[in-house]
């Protein structure tokens, strides 16, 4: 059966998003073969998670279908459905989703990220091609990226970590060596012999990662902790962030992910960050153009002072976090991998 235009353009604009943001060098995107799907990817994030996605039309009927064929594969970590807005469509996508819990079946219901789309969106006009494009630009990155890929990190986290004051750049220094280390649990008096500060300082950064959700914490008679998922984004996002605004420019990439994260960027707010980084309080993170600013000078105070490098962080992935591949493999290190076995696989 041919594929209507609204079709095509839908499921071509969700593989769309997902390529475009890699860009960022927070996750790679590789083309996978579509089989039964309207399309298919893997997001590779620390370890890879395959995508599969069906797109829903002119034929409400087939959502039965669409959503056993996708919640059935068993290599599939995330179900993508785009789909006509319609109360008739969303009844049935309840009926089928119930019938899977009453069945028993185990089919990992929040593997599924269902994305509708207005039902008297027209293909053949450009300007609600725009619209649509737009809306599933944010629903998508937010919901399949921010949620999924990146580890739900969220823009309360962000605030949360620049409202530090103190030891300028220390906390964030001590992520990057938590995170880097080679042991799985780093120990509150080893740290604070690597830094030379006192064991109370590092307790109050600590505590601070914690509440970000940047680290995890081991139970004992001792504080332990390692970065998680969230955290290791985070530094990833410092790095390039670090990269883009030394070069003076932003890619509309990042301004997208920063976008999502409340924040803006602007050159004038980093210097007023800078001056004012020995403070604080929840106001110098109520603008977003200070969010960026105080990230931008924490970053440049972490690598003068504390002597972080952030061009290649080398995380560190431990068997319990299911990693791609060897200990010790750098998310940017395993995106460069790809790319080159992607451009020889087209050639």
């Amino acid at each position: 059966m041919t594929e209507s235009a609204e079709h095509q353009f839908l499921s071509e604009c969700v593989t769309r998003v997902l390529s475009q943001l890699s860009h960022t060098n927070l996750y790679a995107y590789v083309e996978a073969e579509r089989r039964k799907f309207d399309f298919a990817c893997e997001l590779v994030r620390d370890w890879s998670r395959p995508l599969v996605g069906q797109t829903l039309w002119n034929h409400t009927a087939g959502i039965d279908k669409d959503l056993r064929t996708m919640m059935l594969d068993s290599d599939a970590e995330i179900c993508a459905y785009v789909a006509r807005d319609t109360v008739k469509a969303r009844r049935l996508l309840s009926e089928v989703m119930k019938d899977f819990h009453t069945s028993g079946i185990s089919v990992a219901p929040h593997r599924l990220r269902v994305f509708w789309v207005p039902q008297d969106f027209d293909a053949d006009d450009e300007a609600q091609r725009d619209l649509v494009a737009e809306l599933l630009r944010d629903s998508v990155s937010r919901d399949i990226l921010m949620n999924v890929v990146f580890g739900n990190i969220a823009p309360e986290d962000v605030r949360f970590f620049v409202r530090a004051s103190g030891l300028a750049g220390l906390h964030l220094a001590l992520l990057h060596a938590i995170s880097t280390a080679r042991e799985p649990y780093s120990q509150v008096k080893d740290l604070a012999v690597q830094f030379g500060v006192s064991v109370g300082a590092i307790r109050e950064r600590l505590l601070r990662l914690f509440g970000c959700g940047f680290l995890t914490q081991f139970g004992g008679g001792a504080t332990l902790a390692k970065a998680t998922l969230k955290g290791r984004v985070f530094l990833d996002l410092c790095g390039e962030l670090q990269r883009q605004a030394a070069a003076g420019h932003l890619t509309a990439e990042m301004l997208q992910i920063l976008r999502l994260l409340e924040m803006r960027y602007a050159p004038s707010a980093v210097q007023m960050a800078t001056d004012s980084l020995h403070l604080a309080g929840p106001l110098l993170a109520e603008v977003p153009e200070m969010v960026t600013g105080r990230l931008i000078a924490t970053i440049t105070v972490a690598a003068q002072r504390w002597g972080i490098g952030f061009e290649t962080i080398d995380h560190m992935l431990w068997e319990d976090e299911e990693p791609l591949e060897s200990r010790g493999s750098g998310t940017r290190a395993i995106i460069d991998r790809l790319r080159r076995e992607s451009d020889l696989y087209s050639l």
